[in-house]
């Protein structure tokens, strides 16, 4: 019987040590989040000589998770002859060739952290490339385009799942491409300005031309 009572008050002391310093418990929090950085987003950003891209920044805490509480960012590029840049939005526009350095900041409380990203502005060229792939994409789906003596020239490069391009509007008169596989086929542009196309065979694949 006092062997008994003996393991009894054995066991009751290990349970009661484990319970003190913690490790039974299961109310553990983890360190509180601190607002530590600043992530700007997209990395490595290219905009054309007149073009725009937008940028977006986020609060992080120490663990790279997303802090809440942000009131606002303000925005600041470190070379207006290149670039500049909405200091509310974020939005950039591309000025002249070179590179730029596009910040950041935000303010929670009385802490402000700020983050940036490198921006190169490039003059788009005269021709460019896209390619219809059979992943059903048009990659870019996007290509700025600069006249050079009044023509520039888009080559599309078909891969082996046949596609079109049906244009749906453009200032210019330029012809569609017919249902074309494993082959690449060139278009002119000599009218500025913004021709949206797709593939009738596949609708959700479209495209966007901008022609300077």
């Amino acid at each position: 019987m006092l062997r008994s009572v003996v393991r009894t008050i054995a066991a009751g002391s290990v349970a009661a040590a484990i319970f003190a310093c913690g490790g039974s418990s299961d109310n553990s929090t983890g360190p509180t989040p601190v607002f530590t950085s600043v992530s700007v987003t997209p990395a490595a950003p290219t905009v054309d000589v007149s073009g725009t891209i937008a940028m977006s920044a986020i609060a992080k805490d120490q663990n790279g998770a997303t802090f809440p509480g942000s009131t606002g960012v303000t925005w600041s590029s470190s070379d207006l002859t290149v670039a500049t840049v909405n200091a509310t939005t974020g939005l950039v526009t591309g000025v002249a060739n070179g590179n730029s350095t596009i910040s950041a900041s935000i303010t929670i409380g009385s802490v402000t952290h700020t983050g940036s990203q490198g921006l190169a502005v490039i003059t788009p060229s005269a021709t460019g490339d896209v390619t219809a792939t059979t992943g059903l994409a048009f990659d870019p789906s996007a290509v700025t385009v600069l006249r050079d003596a009044g023509t520039s020239a888009i080559t599309w490069h078909f891969q082996a799942t046949a596609h079109t391009v049906t244009w749906d509007a453009q200032p210019g008169a330029v012809t569609d491409i017919a249902a074309t596989a494993g082959a690449n086929v060139s278009r002119d542009f000599t009218v500025a300005g913004v021709y949206h196309y797709h593939c009738s065979i596949h609708p959700n694949m479209t495209g966007t031309i901008t022609v300077q």
